[in-house]
């Protein structure tokens, strides 16, 4: 078993271009199951010979111990995503992972930063030296595009298309997406840019890395999250202050303002409608507030 699991990672890797970080959780999950099988066993099963009722066992622990649904399920998707691969390439004769059924969750909105405040950040930066330049960028980038943290991290200073205003980003799965830009973005990357030039003259470095640090490296994911967490805990009243609030506020403002759900689909890199259609109950719950508080018979 631990032979095909180890194939089936490298399916994930070469053919469907996963994340290492997706990689990696595919393991665990796989070779968590695998032990929990082999120690019961005391031998290492025929793959054709583990049944929903060699797996129930271990479902039955995983409630035991508390699981959360989140985790619960994202390994119950590890399993069901393992097993249909062996039952495609005819190496079992029945998808075991078409028997198990992951656990109903509860729906969360998306957390996102309000249109005041978000105005607040973006005219917070004077822009008059390196490092309010790159927050500046940074910010928007994030909230004019709604791109991912990893899409930013990896962008060099041919990213954008002047010519044609567009930026190029590979997201998960390595997918390429061309986005517009605003001429906001244009301009503070044209004052970033001077500014990044001192820096790498100042350190004798060269990179094509967009985003640097004062030392004239390649400015890292933790340090780019730092940047984004300072500013919303001082000019935003959100609970959560990672960089991917910015993507979900970006999706928000968006349909609040009337976008076609099916072109901030496009624009986020969602390949599942239903993974954007929660931004429209946000908008929903939102106009529900609004309404209730307006509105003479609201209540």
């Amino acid at each position: 078993m631990k032979d095909l699991i180890e194939e089936f990672l490298k399916y994930l890797n070469n053919e469907r271009n996963y994340s290492q970080n997706t990689i990696k959780g595919y393991r665990t999950d796989l070779l968590d199951l695998y032990e929990y099988i082999y120690k019961r066993s005391e031998v290492d099963l025929n793959i054709k010979e583990i049944t929903k009722e060699k797996i129930r066992p271990y479902l039955r622990d995983m409630v035991l111990k508390k699981l959360s649904k989140k985790t619960y399920n994202r390994r119950i998707a590890s399993f069901k995503s393992f097993f249909n691969y062996l039952f495609r390439n005819n190496i079992i004769e029945k998808d075991v992972g078409s028997t198990i059924n992951s656990i109903r969750t509860e729906q969360r909105l998306p957390e996102f930063v309000s249109t005041v405040q978000m105005k607040n950040i973006m005219e917070s930066f004077d822009e008059g030296d390196f490092f309010s330049a790159r927050e500046s960028l940074i910010f928007e980038f994030f909230y004019g595009t709604g791109i991912r943290l990893s899409e930013l991290y990896d962008m060099t200073v041919y990213t954008i298309n002047h010519t044609k205003g567009t930026i190029s980003v590979f997201g998960k799965g390595s997918k390429q997406r061309i986005l517009p830009v605003s001429d906001h973005i244009k301009r503070k990357y044209r004052i970033y840019l001077s500014f990044r030039k001192d820096i790498l003259s100042e350190n004798e470095n060269e990179t094509d890395y967009l985003f640097i640090s004062q030392n004239g490296k390649h400015l890292s994911k933790r340090q780019i999250q730092r940047i984004v967490r300072d500013k919303l805990k001082r000019l935003a009243t959100v609970n959560k202050t990672s960089p991917h609030i910015l993507r979900h506020t970006f999706a928000t403002h968006m349909l609040d303002q009337g976008a076609d759900i099916m072109t901030v689909k496009e624009l986020l890199g969602h390949e599942s409608l239903s993974t954007t259609q929660v931004y429209t109950h946000v908008s929903l719950e939102r106009l529900k507030a609004v309404y209730k508080k307006a509105h003479p018979k609201g209540e």
